[in-house]
């Protein structure tokens, strides 16, 4: 009973028990102090703060019974809370009365908002010490929170700053090691080339060492021949003459071979495309190189059809007769590799040109092929997509796709590191890089594809598996 007078003996603008209760014009009621503080900041009329009726006359008249009910409520021992000291307001320089929850700050009377509505944020300084302790806990409590999440967090970025550097060191020996057989694959060619254009030459100089002897003692022999002809032109001997003039001749006749020329040097391999030349060489150390493969009719979906050496496939308008097999496709016009991988390092290319959309990558041995199930990670398939001429890729359970680029390859690569669990995409004209899949694969993955044109354009649309001819 206390509770509920005390509730009916508080002024609605300091929600304190009334001390020294006045009353309006319009039987509301309000602590002097309160009204007057309020009123202290309106110049002219004024009006009551509850209904709002104009009072032209600021009477204040002193309610009689009020105080009298506020005294009794004393004598219960609940006294009206006193006044925060040594606090004032700083717009008004008023004793704050009350604590606004909105604001979170102390008013005065000159401070209340006008209106029911404004003072409901409104609450006594004893209950806005509680809230605002309250609020306090809250922010201590979630401050807590958050620095354990710091914590861990800085733990987290720690230990993957450390495993960052160790992939980049990893990766930049792996970088070092591959591009370092390049390069003595190219030095062994340059060191093999250089030494055989030394041979050569060395032989080259030699036979013309050995011709240039030959020269000098044929120019000497012909030089004493001329000598003895003109002798015996110059002879009045007729006899003699005609006794040495055939020998003379056949001697002669030794000059009228050639002289002997020394072969030329091969320029042609000395000085051609010796960096083409090079690069078709470098492949058999290429390592993995593009991979020959060819499709397994078995696995093909009937609306599929596969030229003939199992290189190219495209949709049919009409579904073919194809033999029962497990391993047929039936809820998708798709189509596996002959061969999988379930070890080390390979490398595929996917000639995508002449298609306007398709689905292409590699999928577990145990994909499902007869019901309609998502493609997606978590069912087996790793895929691109070519769609609206942009190519997407899939990397979660829920199929949501993301954008890899909005560049329209001809040709894409596709990369599997088996053991560590990689399977990467690039645009082949180029080798830069779509995306990245990472996954620990615990069965056989075959090359991919599925056909996505429609039946207008499927007899013009192919896709074919790049075969490297060098």
């Amino acid at each position: 009973m206390a509770d509920s007078l005390e509730q009916n003996l508080c002024c609605s603008l300091c929600a304190r028990i009334y001390c020294e209760p006045v009353t309006l014009d319009c039987a509301h009621n309000f602590c002097r102090a309160c009204i007057e503080g309020l009123w202290s900041t309106t110049e002219g009329n004024v009006s009551c703060p509850i209904c709002g009726q104009a009072l032209p006359k600021r009477e204040l008249n002193t309610n009689q019974l009020l105080a009298t009910l506020v005294t009794s409520l004393g004598l219960l021992g609940r006294r009206p809370s006193p006044p925060l000291t040594g606090q004032t307001c700083p717009s008004h320089w008023g004793q704050p009365l009350l604590f606004c929850t909105k604001d979170l700050k102390l008013v005065c009377p000159s401070c209340m908002p006008q209106g029911l509505e404004g003072r409901h944020s409104l609450m006594p300084t004893e209950e806005g010490y509680a809230f605002c302790q309250e609020k306090l806990e809250n922010s201590a409590a979630f401050l807590v929170k958050r620095m354990e999440e710091y914590r861990h967090a800085e733990i987290s970025q720690s230990s993957r700053m450390s495993e960052t550097l160790e992939l980049g060191e990893t990766l930049k020996e792996n970088i070092q090691a591959q591009f370092l057989q390049m390069h003595q694959f190219l030095w062994e060619q340059e060191v093999t080339l250089s030494e055989r254009l030394t041979k050569e030459s060395q032989g080259l100089v030699q036979a013309l060492g050995t011709n240039l002897k030959l020269v000098a003692k044929r120019n000497i022999s012909a030089d004493k021949l001329i000598t003895e002809i003109r002798s015996l032109i110059e002879t009045e001997d007729q006899s003699r003459l005609l006794m040495e003039t055939k020998n003379l001749l056949q001697r002669c006749d030794l000059h009228r071979e050639p002289v002997l020329q020394p072969p030329e040097v091969s320029v042609g391999e000395f000085n051609g495309p010796l960096q083409y030349m090079a690069w078709k060489r470098m492949i058999s150390v290429v390592s993995p190189a593009p991979a020959p493969l060819t499709l397994d009719p078995d696995t093909a979906s009937p609306c599929l059809m596969l030229s003939k050496d199992h290189t190219m496939v495209k949709r049919r308008t009409k579904l073919r007769q194809v033999p029962e097999s497990g391993k047929r496709f039936t809820f998708c016009a798709a189509v596996l590799a002959t061969e999988g991988f379930g070890s080390g390092r390979h490398y595929w290319e996917v000639d995508v040109e002449t298609s306007a959309s398709w689905i292409i990558g590699a999928v577990n041995d145990s994909v499902e092929r007869s019901e309609d199930v998502p493609l997606t990670p978590s069912n087996g398939f790793w895929t691109v997509r070519l769609w609206n001429d942009k190519v997407h890729w899939c990397q979660d359970s829920l199929g949501a796709s993301q954008l890899c680029t909005d560049t329209r390859p001809d040709r894409v690569g596709i990369f599997l590191d088996y053991e560590r669990g990689q399977l990467s995409f690039y645009d082949a004209r180029d080798m830069s890089h779509l995306c990245t899949f990472f996954e620990h694969f615990a069965e056989k993955l075959y090359p991919f594809a599925f056909p996505l044109s429609g039946l207008e354009t499927a007899e013009n649309e192919l896709i074919r598996l790049f075969h490297l001819r060098l």
